[in-house]
Formats: structure tokens, sequence, C-alpha cells
């Protein structure tokens, strides 16, 4: 059994400082020393707090970003934000489409990504993915087979990156009518960023394709959406 001495001396005054017991049933229970209220015992017990804190919010900081890298969100946009994040956030929470266009370097990613992060922190389930990954996936699975377009169809909140950026084939053309033609009816809400005003994009879009199936893509995309323009010079280059 372990004794523990009755007294101790506090390392920064040397002041005498009593064991403390607690009374369990029959045993008595050794609890530590009492603490010392001198300076150096304050400073010293403010410090550790402090780095217990600091571990605590490291640590939820980093659940929530790898919590958000499986949502979508591309590392490099995850420490940025954007002025209209909050307004475009809520407007989705309320079902509306976003239409997010301009040229490049106009931070039309960036507030996606941030409307992506608002969505996360406010407990909803957002998923962004580049334009050129759901084109490869439906490449895929016309040798593979599958469906790569379920998760895409079924996400709460959907945010499409730079659609228009790859002309899609004929074959492709059609998964993707499938998968905006199944949010639009489902009334999923689904942010997109293009390069091309809704004109354009048809156009961009029946380049190897369907013009009449172009035109029923951006027409469902176009239909109740917030149509945003973002201009500018290309931040990337300033």
């Amino acid at each position: 059994m372990t004794t523990f001495p009755s007294t101790t001396e506090c390392p920064h005054c040397g002041a005498v400082l009593n064991a403390r017991y607690a009374q369990l049933g029959l045993k008595r229970l050794f609890c530590g020393y009492e603490s010392c209220g001198c300076e150096g015992a304050v400073a010293e017990r403010a410090a550790i707090a402090a780095q217990e804190q600091a571990e605590a919010e490291k640590a939820v900081a980093e659940k929530r970003r790898r919590s958000l890298v499986r949502c979508g969100v591309p590392e490099r946009y995850l420490g940025l934000d954007h002025p209209m994040a909050d307004e475009l956030a809520l407007a989705m929470e309320g079902g509306q489409w976003l239409y997010l266009w301009g040229d490049v370097g106009t931070r039309k990613t960036t507030c996606a990504a941030a409307v992506a992060m608002r969505l996360h922190d406010r407990g909803k389930s957002p998923l962004m993915v580049p334009m050129y990954r759901v084109l490869d996936e439906i490449q895929r699975s016309f040798h593979d087979g599958g469906d790569p377009l379920k998760r895409y169809a079924e996400a709460g909140y959907l945010l499409i990156d730079d659609l228009g950026k790859r002309r899609p084939t004929g074959f492709v053309l059609d998964s993707l009518f499938q998968l905006i033609d199944q949010r639009y009816s489902a009334m999923r809400p689904t942010l997109v960023t293009t390069q091309y005003r809704p004109s354009d994009l048809v156009r961009r879009l029946a380049e190897q394709g369907d013009a009449d199936t172009a035109k029923a893509i951006v027409s469902r995309l176009r239909h109740g959406a917030r149509v945003v323009e973002f201009d500018g010079p290309d931040g990337r280059l300033s």
C-alpha cells in the first residue's frame, strides 16, 4: 500500500501544503495536495489550463478539417472565406439553386467552398465536387458499370465546380442530364460555378453532344436559381 506524506512544499514559494483525502466507505483516498495561492503556482495552473484548452481546440479543428475534406472542400480553400458566403448558404438552406459564373480567378470556387463550409458547420451535409471528376466517373462507368451518379444525385446539398471546363461527349452529356434532372425533380439544392453565362454554357455543352440535351440541362440549372456574376481581374495573377 502506498503511503503519502501528510504535507509537501510548494515548488514556487516553499509554503507547506496539506494533503487532501476523501472518505469512501471504510477507505480513505488520497486526493493530492491543496493548491497554493502564490503567484508562481497560480501562473503554472493557468499555463497548464491554457495548454489543455489549446490542445482541445486543435483536436476540434482537425476533426472539422477532416470532415470538410470528406465533403469535398479542397484543402487550399479551407482557410479562405468570401463575403457572400453567409447569404448564399442561407439561400441554399431555403432550397434555392445557385448559378455562379464569371471569368477565371474571380473567386467563384472560393465562394462555393465557403458556402459548403457554412452548410457543414450548420449541421448540413454538403458535397462539393469538381465537374471533371463527375465526368471521369461517368466515363469510367461506361466500361466498368456501376452507378457513379447516385451519391451526387442524393446529396443534400451539391456544389459542382467548373461546369463547362471540359466538353462532355454525348454519352456523358446524357448522364449529366440525368443527374441534374434527378436533383431538379427532387428539389435538392444545387450550386454550380462556371466560366459561362447560361446562354454560352448551352453552346459549350453542345459542342460534342446534343444541343437539346444541353439546353435542358441549363434550363433546369437556371430555373428559379439565383444567378450571380463574378467579375474583376484574375486574383491568382495579382
